[in-house]
């Protein structure tokens, strides 16, 4: 499932009024500064996750050419894309 922007702008939000308000973090810089590079780490995170998604797609297509037709695509893919994920250091 794709995160549209909006869903973006709204969690960066909420996290960083959550952190302010439990007063876990002081801004040295202004506020509006943190947020956008908090959007761009967390656009930059769905980014690489989406090159994974595609990475497993391709091994995934390629491994059931000669397979069973009656495997679980999804359970597949999600372990293909869990195991990709963790050789790569990124946390799902």
């Amino acid at each position: 499932m794709r995160i549209k922007q909006e869903q973006v702008d709204r969690a960066c939000r909420l996290i960083l009024e959550s952190l302010k308000q439990k007063k876990i973090i002081t801004f040295k810089t202004p506020e509006a500064k943190v947020y956008q590079k908090l959007v761009e780490i967390f656009n930059a995170n769905l980014k690489e996750e989406e090159l994974i998604d595609e990475e497993a797609k391709k091994i995934l297509e390629a491994s059931l050419q000669d397979s069973d037709p009656t495997l679980d695509r999804q359970k597949m893919f999600l372990m293909i894309k869990r195991k990709l994920a963790k050789d790569k250091g990124f946390i799902l």
